[in-house]
């Protein structure tokens, strides 16, 4: 009786951070903010926390049916869409930067609607894993030793 409801008290904590990460930034944007980047950011954290809170409440009951359900990973879940917050920040400054290309947009500049932003930040925050492996891709691509020709 006792493992059923740390079950259930596992997917209301879920459940409350999905609250959250839709309630704060409908109260946060009745306030105008002057600043369109700040407004861009906090899209994009949203639509993050919002892509791993999903994919954490997805994983959550999928192992809850599959009877494979471990305390152990309580933790992962939990932390799963905090962590997608801040990769959907990062995949914004790195599209928006231009060192991280989506398909064969190559344009890259502001005036690019946040829906699109906000679409790549909910992605990367569901797909940590094949985010993260990208950004591995990336890193070695771009701090790669140079190979000195041997003559």
């Amino acid at each position: 009786m006792e493992n059923k409801w740390k079950t259930n008290l596992i997917g209301i904590y879920l459940f409350i951070i999905l609250l959250i990460l839709i309630v704060i930034p409908i109260l946060v944007f009745k306030i105008k903010f002057q600043s369109a980047i700040i407004k861009s950011l906090i899209y994009v954290a949203c639509a993050g926390g919002l892509g791993g809170t999903l994919y954490s409440i997805r994983g959550f009951y999928q192992n809850l049916g599959e009877k494979r359900f471990e305390f152990n990973w309580t933790w992962w879940y939990i932390f799963r869409p905090f962590i997608s917050i801040v990769i959907g920040v990062i995949s914004y400054f790195l599209i928006f930067g231009g060192l991280l290309s989506v398909g064969n947009i190559s344009d890259v500049n502001y005036e690019k609607s946040i829906m699109f932003y906000s679409a790549i930040s909910f992605l990367a925050g569901f797909s940590f894993t094949q985010f993260s492996n990208k950004l591995e891709e990336l890193s070695k691509t771009l701090f790669a030793k140079k190979q000195e020709d041997k003559k």
